[in-house]
């Protein structure tokens, strides 16, 4: 299996960051954001913080991509996304954190062509939920970065499916012999 086969949470992100058109978009940690400062800057941050497995899709059965083989399940996975707006004021911060909630509310279901990469082959479509978080959780996760808290959102994106490298040959059923007998 190529590498390219098996970059589809960097897919995910890259079809989320095409998403945010007119947006300046960073990955980085968004512990090291900068605030303020002379420069006139408008930038969102898309940080993956969490993956986590989706348990719906947990009992899959082998797939059969030809005759003679079987493929394991793919692994599906939910991707957690943390959005922090930063900017040279907080008006401007608000303003790119309203756009960018707009732009993934118009598109809470991505498919077809506007999936990145390999997933167009994976999944048949990503969905992109607003995640309730509450300000203790988003402070949780400020503190694991060991950053003071900022202004920020979280998304949730399902269903990504990691393609398993496991596989089987298995020999189908070629000739069926009846015998009967009478007892």
């Amino acid at each position: 299996m190529a590498l390219g086969d098996t970059n589809i949470i960097g897919d995910v992100t890259q079809t989320l960051k095409d998403l945010l058109t007119g947006l300046d978009v960073t990955l980085d940690s968004p512990a090291t954001l900068p605030t303020g400062g002379e420069a006139d800057f408008k930038k969102l941050n898309l940080f993956l913080y969490q993956v986590l497995e989706n348990p719906h899709a947990k009992n899959q059965a082998w797939s059969s991509p030809s005759a003679t083989t079987q493929e394991y399940p793919p692994l599906a996975v939910n991707l957690y996304y943390l959005l922090t707006p930063y900017a040279k004021d907080t008006i401007s911060a608000h303003q790119v954190l309203s756009h960018a909630m707009s732009l993934l509310h118009d598109n809470s279901i991505v498919d077809g062509e506007r999936l990145s990469g390999a997933l167009p082959t994976a999944v048949e479509q990503l969905v992109l939920l607003l995640c309730p978080t509450t300000l203790e959780e988003l402070t949780r996760i400020w503190n694991a970065l060991q950053s003071p808290y900022r202004l920020s959102v979280c998304y949730e994106v399902r269903i990504a499916m990691l393609r398993s490298s496991i596989s089987q040959r298995v020999n189908r059923v070629s000739q069926k012999i009846d015998v009967f007998a009478q007892l």
